[in-house]
């Protein structure tokens, strides 16, 4: 019991200098150089820009409600953790403001070329943060939160919910900061991704999983409905009790294993999930979506 509770702090711990990492690199690079990417994160830069008011202030008014509802809509599944997430990162922005008042002078961003390094330290410290908070069990809301309730009420997988979140905050700044920020802010999304892919998976770019449970139809539309994904259901025999059991498999992009987690133990608490690494993935449901391989078969 003990261990446990030292684990969980462990992951506290972890989540704020998690969200610690990405204050500086929101305060230090992205606010002074007018970058707006995605998220709760990009639009409460936007609204700060117009509006004065303090960037930690906007992204904790602009979270705490869709955690409100992600908390009605899909139970405890959000959890402390996301709470902790939005809590710590709201906090440390405000606490890099006053603390490190000059950080955002460290780049003099008067010079047009040095946008570029607000693009891409800024990608990286927010991957690492991020990537930091996501790794040990936490999210800091925004598109997340959005994402799946888009998802809960359109049926749009979640990837995809992230990129129409994310383009329509780019295209806010794009009519803010201009073309050219947006284009940045689109480079600076793209340095955040894969970074934090390299935090959580380091060289690989996807997940198996294997489920071994008792509720295949609720697993199997959480794959196929909420994820958008495909797999495969097989029966097989435990070693030690000669049972017989359900396992499905499939194959993950790196930000929807954790949802998947999420959302098996709330329909199956007693399934027994095993994740591992996948380098190298081509077929349906992965590289290319299931519906538009439909149409293909239909078209021949």
């Amino acid at each position: 019991m003990k261990r446990k509770k030292l684990k969980v702090l462990i992951e506290y711990i972890y989540i704020y200098i998690g969200t610690l990492i990405a204050s500086i690199g929101i305060k230090a690079f992205l606010v002074p150089s007018n970058l707006a990417p995605g998220g709760a994160t990009g639009l409460a830069i936007l609204i700060n820009y117009v509006t004065g008011i303090s960037v930690g202030a906007l992204v904790f008014t602009i979270n705490i409600p869709l955690f409100l509802i992600g908390i009605k809509i899909f139970g405890k599944s959000y959890g402390f953790k996301t709470l902790a997430g939005i809590s710590f990162l709201s906090l440390n922005i405000e606490l890099v403001r006053i603390f490190l008042p000059q950080i955002d002078k460290v780049v003099d961003f008067t010079n047009s070329s040095n946008i570029l390094l607000g693009t891409l330290y800024g990608g990286v410290l927010m991957g690492v943060g991020i990537g930091t908070v996501i790794k040990n069990g936490g999210t800091t809301g925004g598109s997340d939160i959005i994402s799946g309730i888009v998802n809960k009420f359109f049926k749009i997988p979640i990837g995809q919910a992230l990129i129409i979140i994310d383009s329509i905050v780019v295209l806010l700044a794009a009519y803010i900061f201009g073309i050219e920020k947006a284009l940045y802010a689109l480079i600076n999304l793209y340095t955040t991704g894969i970074v934090i892919n390299k935090m959580i998976n380091g060289l690989g770019n996807a997940k198996m999983a294997y489920i071994v449970t008792t509720e295949v139809e609720k697993v199997r539309k959480i794959i196929v409905e909420d994820l958008g994904k495909t797999g495969n259901y097989y029966k097989a025999e435990g070693l030690y009790s000669k049972e017989n059991r359900n396992v499905v498999t499939t194959v993950l992009k790196n930000r929807e294993i954790f949802l998947l987690k999420d959302l098996i133990t709330e329909v199956d608490k007693e399934a027994f999930v095993v994740i591992s690494d996948v380098y190298d993935v081509v077929g349906r449901g992965y590289t290319f979506d299931k519906e538009s391989s439909k149409k293909e078969e239909r078209l021949s």
